[in-house]
């Protein structure tokens, strides 16, 4: 790593030799677009700067003190993505973990190994500025976007619980008063068919509504048919603006989940096999379900502007089939409801705050059925409410030297009741309590404008995930808090007349009472999730590049580089009925490789009114653990995956078609490793290609 920060101060006095070169300021904060890809200024030449509402106030992403990646729905669409899990792995430092229940998101090696009832996952992930406890409940939401912003590191000030990796903003069009529509189709292999449509119409010059839809279904990657695709969704939104200084928005979204469902590869298969694990069992069935219900009410009153926004979910999940080698049956519903009040200073003002109150109510039973055991997991219920309150202030010393101070005060209560029914009727348990805790977090930093368009910045936080219950372990029934601090450092910078940016961070983090999740087997032998605690300190540090060069108004490269080390502490790990005690004290975490990044080129050729765009990216990863227990076969080998696309846009981008190939090397990436006697693996998707035609007014 030595070479690495020798390497990292070269850039830095290249960046401030190159300061005379720099032919343009970096945009002012302005209120941040919400009407599909127009979230990038058009008013300059070379790199367009990106307005994000990241930090709860509109900036851009060159402005802003913290790591941050923004994908656009137009990129996304050329390249054949269509989920949350395809999205995310294309952004460097970000790993996916997916499994039965979906999706678990992980940044910087933060993060959970289960989507489950648990844990909490370690990045907060929201949609529409609303927050939702499992990524997999939005994993439908991927249609009618404006975009995703992808915050790396703690961001508990701001987003509060689990926020300790980071934060993913998925952020969907809103209406507007001006009619259009747009429309995709794709197609592909598979039998891959994927929709996404949306209409704005302006009811009056204060009321419009915007409807969305989106689908997508395939056969499944496996040669059992598994881990296919069915799934749709629907979205209505409705915008009153009675007066220039208040934005009523109400909305209501629906998403179904269903298919076959997840297969596994046994860890006995040669590195890319598709032939899943097979019990000789009817084959299963997937069915979720998301209701939610939105609002958003914006008013300018004048010294501040108020924010309010109260949602509604109701999610129901149910699976049974394969999994993990055995025949198993899981069901869960859970009701969220969540309302944030916030206070902010006006657009421009020398002070820039923001301070609010956030309730969090979560409502989740669980039930699982190992049925070719004999064993009956009915897992307990699970009650959370959490509430918050918060505060951020950016102020303007100088001109070119703005401090930043924040604090968030949360207090979470927990409660779980159930018990466990074993063979024959018998009943153990019952497994209740409740959990109690609180924390007080904090951010601290500077910025400093070192020229118009090269900002530095430094930031010290500290974060916290809340504690909670093991279902059906009487050993270790419940696990601690985790608490986090963090120092991060970095530069933002436009050189060569805007043409050429370059970013760079480093970053150190210190955890006390870790968690950790698998899934296993539980005492009374059925399949669960298991959480743990480090007993030490758990140590993740490293550094990040970003770089893209507008080399001609044609064509562009770009790279990022992810540089990571990470170790538990004093770390042993109880024994299960099928594994015995383990020490990985000074191991490396899961998701965490030493190395990974991602690299592209993007050129354009103009005919007529139209142009043909050609895009190539890779991805790379050194090897990493797909599991925290080091247990055999649970470290993968390095892989690199490449995407290509092409796509002619006619019509000054009124319509466009194209096609795509995903993972021409057809690498065999795991996803995640069950820590079962079986030890099977969940895997990402294998080479994939379709087409594309979109339409839009």
């Amino acid at each position: 790593m030595r070479g690495v920060f020798a390497l990292a101060g070269s850039g830095l006095a290249i960046i401030m030799a190159q300061s005379p070169a720099f032919a343009q300021s970096a945009s002012t904060d302005a209120a941040a677009p919400r009407n599909n890809e127009a979230s990038a200024t058009q008013d300059q030449a070379g790199i367009q700067d990106i307005v994000v509402t990241a930090q709860r106030t509109s900036t851009t992403v060159q402005r802003t003190p913290a790591t941050i990646e923004v994908l656009n729905p137009t990129d996304l669409v050329a390249r054949g993505v269509g989920s949350l899990n395809d999205a995310l792995s294309n952004v460097s430092g970000v790993y996916i973990q997916s499994n039965n229940k979906g999706l678990n998101v992980n940044i910087r090696g933060v993060g959970t190994g289960l989507d489950s009832a648990a844990g909490d996952p370690g990045v907060n992930t929201n949609i529409d500025g609303v927050y939702y406890r499992q990524a997999s409940t939005i994993a439908s939401g991927l249609y009618d976007l404006d975009r995703i912003e992808v915050l790396k590191g703690p961001q508990g000030t701001l987003y509060g619980r689990n926020a300790t990796g980071g934060a993913v903003n998925v952020l969907t069009a809103d209406p507007t008063f001006d009619f259009g529509y747009r429309a995709a189709i794709t197609v592909g292999n598979y039998s891959l068919l994927r929709t996404d449509a949306a209409i704005n119409v302006p009811l009056s010059s204060t009321l419009a509504v915007r409807a969305a839809f989106g689908s997508e279904s395939r056969d499944g990657y496996y040669d059992t048919g598994q881990d296919d695709a069915d799934r749709k969704g629907g979205r209505l939104k409705v915008l009153w603006t009675p007066s220039s200084s208040l934005r009523l928005l109400a909305g209501v979204s629906y998403s179904h989940d269903g298919g076959v469902g997840p297969g596994t590869i046994s860890v006995s298969e040669p590195e890319g096999s598709r032939h899943a694990v097979v019990n000789h069992l009817p084959a299963g069935q997937l069915d979720a379900k998301l209701l939610t219900v939105f609002g958003n009410l914006e008013w300018d009153a004048g010294p501040v502007r108020v924010t309010f926004i109260p949602t509604y979910s109701h999610y129901l999940y149910d699976y049974i089939g394969t999994n993990t080698s055995f025949y198993s049956q899981q069901r869960a519903r859970e009701k969220q409801f969540s309302s944030e009040l916030r206070f902010s200073s006006p657009v421009g003002s020398p002070i820039s705050w923001v301070a609010g109150l956030y309730y969090y109510n979560d409502d989740l039973a669980n039930y699982s059925n190992l049925l070719d055991l004999g064993v009956i997991n009915d897992q307990p219920n699970l009650k959370t409410r959490s509430y918050a309150a918060f505060s951020d202030v950016t102020a303007k010393v100088t001109d070119s030297f703005r401090i930043i101070g924040g604090v968030r005060y949360t207090k979470d209560n927990k409660k779980q009741i159930g018990t466990t029914v074993v063979g024959g009727g018998v009943t153990v348990g019952p497994f209740d309590g409740v959990l109690k805790s609180n924390a007080v977090n904090f951010r601290l930093g500077a910025q400093l404008d070192l020229t118009p368009t090269v900002m530095a910045y430094a930031t010290y936080a500290t974060g916290y995930k809340a504690g909670g219950f093991v279902p059906d372990e009487p050993g270790y029934n419940t696990f601690k808090p985790e608490r986090l601090r963090s120092l991060e450092g970095g530069i933002k910078s436009r050189l060569f007349g805007n043409s050429l940016q370059l970013n760079a961070a480093g970053f150190y983090y210190n955890y006390d009472n870790y968690q950790v999740s698998s899934l296993g087997f539980a005492h009374y032998g059925g399949l669960s999730a298991l959480v743990f605690n480090s007993q030490g300190k758990t140590k993740i540090y490293g550094l990040e590049f970003q770089a893209s060069y507008q080399a001609t108004s044609d064509d562009q490269i770009g790279l990022t580089l992810s540089l990571m080390h990470s170790e538990f502490g004093t770390f042993i790990i109880p024994a299960t009925p099928v594994t015995p005690a383990t020490d990985v004290s000074g191991k490396k975490l899961p998701s965490a490789p030493s190395l990974s990044g991602s690299a592209f080129y993007q050129h354009d050729w103009h005919i007529g009114e139209g142009k043909i765009t050609a895009r190539a990216d890779t991805y790379f990863s050194t090897s990493y653990w797909s599991e925290f227990s080091h247990a055999p076969n649970s470290q993968r080998p390095g892989y690199t995956r490449t995407d290509l696309s092409v796509t002619y846009y006619g019509d000054n981008g009124l319509w466009s078609v194209g096609a795509f190939v995903k993972n021409i090397e057809n690498s065999w990436v795991v996803s995640l490793k069950a820590n079962t006697a079986v030890g099977d693996y969940f895997l990402q998707p294998p080479r994939t290609f379709g087409a594309t035609l979109t339409l839009k007014n």
